[in-house]
């Protein structure tokens, strides 16, 4: 989009030399090829200034990435990634300037030179178009096939196209609203008080207005960021202020099966204590599914951590806390048969299981083969106590194994618990969950800090983009700043009705991107994390007034610059 626009504009301001050529019998084709190789020049001289600060920044920040994230950067020169950013680059500039480019070719001279008061118009040759297309699929193979994750991929291809076509579809309705709501036709633009804003309303649905390109380039930017921010807030309100109110206070490990009485006694004697769940602990690796091989299986890439290591997994008689069933029932509380489990479904579908398979478990050296009996949804984020693999009885009673335990304690008697627990079995560990999860803050506050620094540098693209609509329609506010002045307005009453003009704009863009983020926002947590949701009215809001500001910021400057223009060297045509 900001190609297209800085094409739009740079095309605008060669309008009387593109005139004058086809006049002195040009053809169409001289003119079209002038100014693509121009194109072409400028896009090479991009990519070229591109690849040389994508080769210098990572050694600039390396040390501010190593001090984050626990790697060591291999620094050298990738011929590999360079080149294909260089050719992303490239049709990226042919792709979105050949409809420009096309139109300029096709629109006859008289037009041209009234292009002033009357917006360039008209469609390309369905060839142009056709090649246009063509260079956009083979943009979007291009990601396709350079992605490690060709799901992920195509989400944001589909998410691309689907924001052009929602974003150009709602900057229409502005369009067409503002046309409804200025028509003297129907007797409304006679209730609309002053001249100002009847103004504001015929620049935005006039033809060859930016209003297409500016909801467009900044709702989207603006939409990634409530987005970003509604999702960010939602986890962070969970991590912390939801969970330590419903976790336990501390987990306590490696408790040996003949210090479970001694460990209970010494919650118990330390006072406090509001609840105790005490579960055994069994480790043990998945090795076959359904007689297959772990290693050999069809297993998502999500769901293949879950084979690569000893997990810990249980045995109960009763289905725990925080579990729902959603396939097959649950076993009997005096159940003595055939080994059988309850599986996490999550993690069935992504290995492809369902109730009635198989699953054999290396236990210590013996493989148990085992029924799968049900499924169970588990609420993770309750930070209970639950397993993905529980058994049922009559199988692992016998198997060396420890205790695990959950301690639900307020925060006053947690000292007080681990010192009486470290006294009484001191090989019992006890891990603090208030720790743990200032530390999963601490994680999702840099993730938040990496996903927000995207969103600007989507942003400051859009902001270019932005940049590049107001240049494409200069001419026309540079001309129509000079005819209401000469009119007799004052130039108080012109800026008031442009700056009007970019209000509203801005004003519908933000409230555009408040309610598009907040529904990403929803979707992402609910349908994808499976996360509950709460709105957050002061981000959207403040990221919403965030857009509105930059709008007429960018207004104003534009604006600004139309009204130093002199009346009298536009009025002869100079």
């Amino acid at each position: 989009l900001g190609v297209a626009n800085g094409v739009r504009a740079w095309l605008d301001g060669r309008i009387a030399t593109i005139a004058t050529f086809k006049c002195l019998g040009a053809s169409a084709r001289i003119v079209f090829l002038t100014y693509l190789i121009q194109v072409l020049v400028l896009a090479l001289a991009g990519i070229a200034l591109g690849i040389v600060i994508g080769a210098i920044l990572p050694a600039a920040l390396a040390g501010l990435v190593e001090s984050v994230f626990p790697v060591t950067l291999r620094l050298g020169l990738y011929p590999g990634p360079l080149a294909v950013a260089a050719l992303f680059g490239l049709l990226t500039a042919l792709a979105f300037s050949l409809w420009s480019l096309a139109r300029a070719r096709e629109v006859p001279p008289a037009m041209l030179f009234r292009q002033t008061v009357s917006a360039v118009e008209g469609r390309p040759k369905p060839l142009y178009a056709a090649i246009a297309a063509l260079l956009v699929a083979t943009l979007a193979a291009l990601a396709l096939l350079t992605s490690a994750d060709t799901v992920i991929a195509t989400i944001f291809i589909c998410g691309c196209a689907g924001a052009f076509l929602l974003f150009r579809g709602l900057a229409w309705l502005v369009a067409r609203g503002a046309a409804r709501l200025s028509d003297p036709a129907r007797g409304v633009r006679r209730n609309l008080r002053g001249p100002n804003l009847r103004l504001a309303l015929a620049n935005i649905h006039r033809p060859g207005a930016p209003t297409a390109s500016v909801i467009l380039s900044l709702g989207l930017g603006a939409t990634v960021l409530v987005a970003i921010a509604l999702i960010q807030g939602n986890l962070m309100d969970q991590v912390r202020r939801q969970m330590p109110d419903r976790a336990p206070a501390f987990f306590f490990i490696d408790i040996l099966p003949h210090q479970a009485a001694r460990f209970d006694a010494a919650v118990s004697a330390a006072g406090g204590a509001t609840r105790t769940t005490r579960m055994p602990m069994v480790r043990a690796r998945i090795v076959k599914l359904n007689g297959v091989p772990a290693a050999e299986a069809a297993v998502h890439p999500d769901a293949r951590w879950a084979t690569r290591s000893e997990r810990g997994l249980t045995y109960a008689a009763a289905m725990p806390e925080g579990s729902r069933l959603v396939a097959g029932d649950w076993w009997p509380a005096d159940y003595r048969g055939p080994p059988q489990v309850s599986f996490d479904a999550e993690l069935a579908r992504g290995m492809g299981l369902a109730v009635g398979d198989t699953i054999t478990f290396n236990v210590l050296g013996r493989e148990i083969a085992a029924k799968i009996a049900n499924l169970r949804r588990v609420q993770w984020r309750t930070v209970g106590m639950n397993f993905t693999v529980i058994f049922a009885p009559g199988t692992l009673e016998s198997a060396p194994h420890s205790h695990i335990a959950a301690v639900y304690a307020p925060p006053e008697a947690e000292m007080r618990l681990l010192a009486a627990v470290n006294a009484a079995l001191p090989n019992v560990s006890g891990v603090r969950v208030r720790d743990a999860l200032e530390s999963a803050a601490g994680i999702l506050e840099t993730i938040g800090v990496a996903l927000r620094s995207t969103a600007a540098v989507t942003l400051l693209a859009g902001l270019l983009v932005l940049a590049g609509a107001i240049a494409a329609g200069h001419r026309r506010r540079v001309y129509d700043a000079v005819v209401l002045k000469v009119l007799g307005a004052t130039r108080r009453r012109v800026l008031r009705a442009f700056l009007l003009e970019y209000g509203l704009l801005g004003l519908v863009t933000a409230a555009i991107a408040a309610v598009l983020g907040a529904i990403v926002a929803w979707a992402v947590l609910t349908l994808a994390m499976r996360s509950p949701w709460t709105f957050l009215p002061g981000t959207a809001i403040g990221t919403a007034l965030l857009c509105l500001a930059v709008m007429l910021l960018f207004g104003f400057v534009g604006t600004w610059q139309a009204m130093r223009q002199k009346p009298a060297a536009l009025l002869r045509n100079e």
